[in-house]
């Protein structure tokens, strides 16, 4: 039987009113650099009616960037902030065991928009609307809409909630003891500040994942890296993206999106170079993870440009 048979037998049974009920259309859809997305219409008849459902299949891969990946933590992200001032698609069906296609999967509505380029870090006029939507994450009330699950590490320390995830991912690469990854962890450490606080983060706020109609953000997508920590976090991972992917940043962790956040929140931003560098942190552990796709030598490359930024950053306190 093939996937798409086997899918629309599973989705028969969520939807016991049904007639019938097709898997039409599949196709891959873009995506980031860890996710598989496949596009499908849904076509249900009931009540002598007909619908085609425009729906996105999220499988669980096994092994990849960022693994592990785990597809019942994101579907509760999304089923979390269905009602909350967050855009996001439907999450309408979770299957956790893999025992109709193989891995686990969920499925949700699919939303029409476009998205910036992945690595586009230049002016936008959709930037101040994907601010206003990633400020719009930090916001919620995380507690009250059943997030805890979230903190892997104590929830009321900000830094650990964040780092204890990575370090993990840094065992299972073998990396965890590089010196890079140890200075920069204690340094992190030290000097982390006075005025952090825990908030929802999206945790991959980069440009292909907000999805736009016109100059509005009508979805944020790929929920994968939805962690507990300080909103600067976010903009702090953003710069380092931009370091790797775009060129160095401004000298104190500054960007295009951090000035648009500001200016849509009316915040007063302290701090970035600190949550450039948890940015660039997260990064090197992303790029050893890369170096089983694209070569050690490009992730070897990415460390250098890490250390280098790290220098200019953080100057005389940077001693790694």
């Amino acid at each position: 039987m093939h996937w798409t048979e086997r899918l629309a037998a599973y989705l028969r049974e969520q939807l016991p009113a049904a007639e019938r009920v097709e898997v039409r259309n599949p196709r891959a859809m873009p995506a980031g650099a860890s996710n598989e997305t496949v596009g499908f219409d849904l076509c249900v008849w009931a009540d002598g009616c007909t619908w085609a459902l425009p729906m996105v299949l999220r499988p669980q891969r096994e092994a990849g960037i960022l693994a592990p990946y785990d597809v019942s933590r994101q579907y509760r992200v999304l089923r979390a902030l269905a009602g909350t001032h967050v855009p996001v698609p439907a999450a309408a069906w979770l299957e956790p065991t893999g025992a109709v296609l193989g891995v686990p999967f969920y499925v949700m509505s699919r939303v029409r928009g476009k998205t910036l380029p992945l690595f586009w870090y230049g002016r936008s006029e959709r930037l101040p609307a994907a601010a206003a939507a990633l400020a719009a994450v930090h916001a919620v009330d995380w507690r009250a809409a059943g997030l805890e699950f979230l903190a892997e590490g104590p929830a009321e320390d900000p830094l650990e909630a964040e780092l204890g995830p990575w370090r993990a991912r840094a065992e299972r690469l073998r990396i965890a003891r590089a010196p890079l990854l140890i200075a920069l962890g204690e340094w992190l450490r030290a000097n982390q500040p006075a005025d952090a606080r825990v908030a929802l983060l999206h945790g991959d706020p980069n440009p292909g994942n907000y999805l736009f109609a016109g100059r509005q953000v009508v979805a944020v997508l790929d929920w994968e890296l939805a962690a507990l920590g300080d909103p600067r976090s976010d903009l702090g991972f953003y710069a380092a993206l931009q370091t790797v992917f775009g060129g160095m940043g401004g000298p104190r962790g500054e960007t295009l999106l951090s000035e648009a956040y500001a200016a849509v929140t009316g915040q007063q931003l302290t701090a970035l170079e600190y949550y450039e560098a948890l940015g660039l942190y997260r990064m090197a552990i992303v790029m050893a993870g890369w170096a089983g796709r694209f070569g050690a030598m490009s992730a070897g490359h990415t460390l250098e440009v890490i250390a280098r930024r790290l220098a200019v950053l953080l100057g005389p306190r940077w001693e790694g």
